[in-house]
């Protein structure tokens, strides 16, 4: 274990059930009282959302005195900058001063070695030219029969309690610029969509200002880089959110629900072709949607005639 544990940035705006609860699973971590924690938390995006704002305020200015942190800082922002701003003001502004970070939303719970399994992940995988991204999140409920490692390696990124270091967030070029790439070239399209057909319509509807996402964007630029994501195979985050009090998220059933803590052996990994079948399972959803993803990546004029 490295004895420079990176610094937790949790995001909150206005739940501050869930908030709670995030800040409770996470200082019953191991190493929780030595590692510091930043929390960004959003302005009111309208006047309704002014009292549960408040509510927010008031469970961290709770937490700032409870003293379960090495340090606890808050960063509270009068005016509402959205979540995708929001993450890439926090993140950078951490990532400058610590040069790795540790990141987690309002809605997410964390196993009790989640801290330990993190940190050594970024300490292990810090100089590994293949690696982008590391992630607490195992989004695959049956890991492929045969496959012994304690990691794996994704070509995806995760926007479910992650982490990364400033050598790769400083080169990610938030316009996404790099999408005329994949607009000219069938072949790299098909390989963004290979760990779930959603990725390019996604980045496609981003682009279009539809969904406001800094993650398929951080994704987009991994994806170009040939940077991958380092995985667990027993899952160590569990999301909350799905109970419509999101904004982002819905209703609905997370991916994987059940957490644990187990042992774990970290070495260098490479992309297993039965993982990335299995994320695309996972990710590209039903017929319907799934079909016409794959039409859309191939001919990407249809959406403009369908008016997606």
């Amino acid at each position: 274990m490295t004895t420079a544990l990176a610094p937790v940035v949790v995001f909150g705006y206005n739940r501050p059930q869930h908030l709670r609860r995030t800040l409770d699973a996470l200082a019953a971590c191991r190493l929780a009282e030595k590692s510091d924690v930043y929390v960004f938390a959003d302005g009111p995006r309208k006047p309704t959302a002014a009292d549960a704002v408040a509510e927010v305020r008031q469970v961290l200015a709770a937490e700032a005195e409870a003293g379960r942190f090495a340090s606890f800082r808050v960063e509270e922002s009068e005016t509402n900058r959205g979540l995708a701003n929001s993450i890439i003001h926090g993140v950078g502004q951490v990532l400058a001063v610590h040069g790795r970070v540790i990141v987690l939303e309002d809605d997410l719970l964390v196993s009790a070695d989640f801290l330990a399994f993190m940190n050594d992940c970024l300490e292990f995988y810090k100089e590994d030219p293949s690696v982008g991204a590391v992630s607490g999140f195992c989004p695959i409920s049956e890991i492929p029969v045969g496959y012994r490692e304690d990691v794996f390696m994704a070509n995806r990124s995760s926007s479910q309690g992650w982490g990364t270091w400033a050598r790769v967030w400083d080169d990610v070029d938030w316009s996404a610029a790099g999408v005329e790439q994949l607009n000219q070239n069938w072949k790299l399209r098909k390989a963004l969509n290979s760990e779930g057909n959603d990725r390019y319509d996604r980045l496609r509807r981003q682009l279009a200002g539809k969904i406001d996402s800094w993650s398929i964007r951080f994704g987009l630029s991994l994806f170009l880089r040939g940077l991958g994501t380092i995985y667990p195979t027993v899952n160590r985050i569990q999301n909350i959110g799905y109970d419509g009090t999101g904004i982002h998220s819905g209703i609905g059933r997370p991916k994987n629900e059940q957490i644990a803590e187990a042992p774990y052996t970290l070495r260098p990994v490479s992309a297993d072709p039965n993982i990335q079948r299995a994320f695309r399972t996972t990710y590209s959803g039903g017929f319907p949607g799934r079909h016409m993803r794959d039409l859309l990546a191939v001919c990407p004029r249809l959406a403009g005639w369908l008016g997606r």
